[in-house]
């Protein structure tokens, strides 16, 4: 009898460890997922090709004088990618100039012009809108004064659609001394254009 009971005992015992074991749930691993970037391209953009355009542009010559006109700027270029590309430009006045002497302003018909080769890097912020910077070689003109050397600029890209797009930029053409000899200290010449290209 006694033998039963204990039996009976090591039984239940062993029932009780045998049930405790279904509460407890197994620890799965956790796992981080990273999500990847990414870059979404708009088939409306072209980011290659040769390209034209022109756009409407103020020019301002600081020499012994101030010279002020307004003009019409004719591009053309190629975009390697869509981080580089190469540009020619040709910048013309198309009206009367103000000379600003101090004293008093008149207008005159006189020629401000330049011509200029540059290399364009360029950076986009989002699809179809870019910055990109103008660095190269030109000849800028202002009546009978002239100078070759170098010249950069800034600006700003929207792409529309289809190839059309929008710019804004500032040129520097001269920066210094000495005009074509005019012995004037601090002279600058520059240009500030909008307008709109059209990549092929």
């Amino acid at each position: 009898m006694k033998k039963l009971i204990n039996t009976m005992a090591l039984l239940t015992i062993t029932s009780n460890f045998a049930t405790a074991g279904h509460h407890i749930k197994p620890i799965e691993p956790t796992t981080t997922m990273h999500k990847k970037e990414v870059v979404v391209v708009d088939n409306n953009v072209k980011y290659n090709g040769f390209y034209l355009g022109g756009g409407l542009t103020y020019l301002l010559l600081n020499d012994a004088v101030e010279l002020r006109g307004v003009g019409l700027t004719f591009i053309g270029g190629y975009y390697l990618n869509q981080y580089l590309g190469f540009e020619a430009r040709y910048t013309t006045t198309i009206d009367r100039v103000d000379i600003d002497t101090g004293a008093h302003v008149h207008s005159k018909d006189i020629d401000m012009t330049n011509l200029g080769l540059y290399i364009k890097p360029m950076y986009n912020l989002t699809t179809g809108f870019s910055f990109y910077g103008l660095a190269g070689y030109g000849q800028a003109k202002a009546d009978n004064l002239e100078e070759d050397g170098f010249q950069w600029g800034l600006g700003a890209k929207y792409e529309l659609s289809n190839g059309v797009g929008l710019f804004f930029d500032y040129m520097n053409l001269y920066d210094g001394d000495n005009f074509d000899g005019t012995e004037i200290d601090n002279t600058f010449y520059n240009t500030t254009s909008f307008g709109a290209l059209y990549t092929f």
